[in-house]
């Protein structure tokens, strides 16, 4: 597999939320991108998973992928969620 990049960050799933669907960030990218979460009001990392689930507090969140290439650090961000774990809404 040739190196690339982290790009295309996707945030799964993209409708039919609840409770027992976590939110999961995805990105294509060789190495494999690594993922933490981002509360997004003070851009502190909250998790270092690709996921928000009913473990998650509830506030604004985005998702951050990184990996390296050649020496080169690449990252991208995902848009904003919304994360309210106790009744299940996500909204991006």
């Amino acid at each position: 597999m040739v190196a690339g990049p982290v790009s295309n960050i996707w945030l799964e799933p993209d409708s039919g939320f609840s409770p027992d669907k976590p939110v999961t960030c995805r990105a294509n990218g060789y190495p494999r991108p690594t993922f933490h979460w981002i509360r997004a009001m003070d851009n502190a990392t909250v998790d270092e998973d690709a996921k928000l689930d009913e473990k998650s507090a509830n506030y604004t969140y985005r998702c951050l992928a990184t990996n390296i290439v050649r020496g080169q650090t690449y990252t991208v961000m995902s848009d904003i969620v919304n994360y309210n774990a106790a009744s299940g809404i996500h909204s991006y």
